[in-house]
């Protein structure tokens, strides 16, 4: 078995190259790749990852006799390929970070910022519920483990060389990104439309009663009817995340044979 591990030179830069992608990714991945998962543990699950990709990837003679007049470019190609993947993968959560935004900002609670350990900033109490919820369905359809069957086929598709990076279609990187805010939007659309319905009647109401303080009294029922129908849809934004994450998904390694 210790035979499989013993390298030549050329194996050895060749290893540090795949480890090099590796490690890109484990840093910019979702979910893993956030600062509460400690940079010991990613650098120690980067390096399992490589021993055990490295012995099942086959490497040409040419690949071998390329790597070490050109360690450094291929080097930068592996980080660039591994960030994009990773950086990629997270536009899943970003579309439930949008949806979470516009809620807080349309019952009134974007005010009420806490941390998130997870995007290391502040964020809105609806929105870590919306990133928690993404998390949790994310994590139940193992979509970290196709994520990273995905990685292991990438060097498959995009192959260590010392070519450079196809740059020319990553113009539909933005429009994956109108997808996602699409997306965002549609998750958000009920709680918006019914706040506004609310709203709008409580304005007619306020004209026919004048003594009443529509701007005091709007604040608890936009809430309430906010938590209402977002607890009355998450079940059907359940059934939309899985096709939402295959086509996100799809998308990414869609990108990813274009470099």
């Amino acid at each position: 078995m210790t035979e499989v591990y013993k390298f030549s030179e050329p194996q050895l830069l060749l290893f540090f190259l795949v480890l090099v992608r590796m490690s890109a990714f484990i840093v910019s991945w979702p979910v893993f790749g956030v600062e509460t998962i400690s940079t010991p543990i990613k650098i120690l699950f980067s390096v399992t990852l490589a021993l055990l990709v490295f012995p099942t990837l086959h490497f040409s003679v040419e690949q071998q006799t390329v790597v070490s007049q050109s360690i450094v470019l291929m080097a930068a190609k592996e980080a660039v390929i591994g960030l994009m993947i990773g950086s990629l993968a997270r536009f899943f959560f970003f579309a439930f970070q949008i949806a979470g935004e516009l809620v807080s900002m349309s019952i009134g609670l974007s005010s009420a910022q806490m941390f998130n350990p997870a995007l290391g900033g502040q964020a809105s109490s609806v929105e870590q519920f919306y990133l928690a919820f993404a998390t949790l369905f994310y994590l139940s359809v193992n979509g970290h483990h196709f994520l990273i069957s995905g990685l292991v086929d990438s060097f498959r598709v995009v192959p260590i060389s010392a070519e450079l990076l196809n740059t020319g279609e990553l113009k539909n990187v933005s429009m994956f990104v109108s997808q996602v805010v699409q997306i965002g939007l549609q998750f958000s659309a009920p709680i918006i439309v019914s706040i506004l319905v609310v709203n709008l009647v409580l304005g007619v109401v306020g004209k026919t009663v004048p003594q009443m303080n529509v701007l005091v009294t709007s604040f608890p029922i936009n809430i309430l009817v906010g938590f209402a129908i977002l607890i009355l849809t998450l079940p059907l934004m359940m059934d939309e995340m899985g096709d939402f994450l295959q086509a996100a998904t799809a998308g990414v390694f869609k990108m990813v044979k274009t470099f």
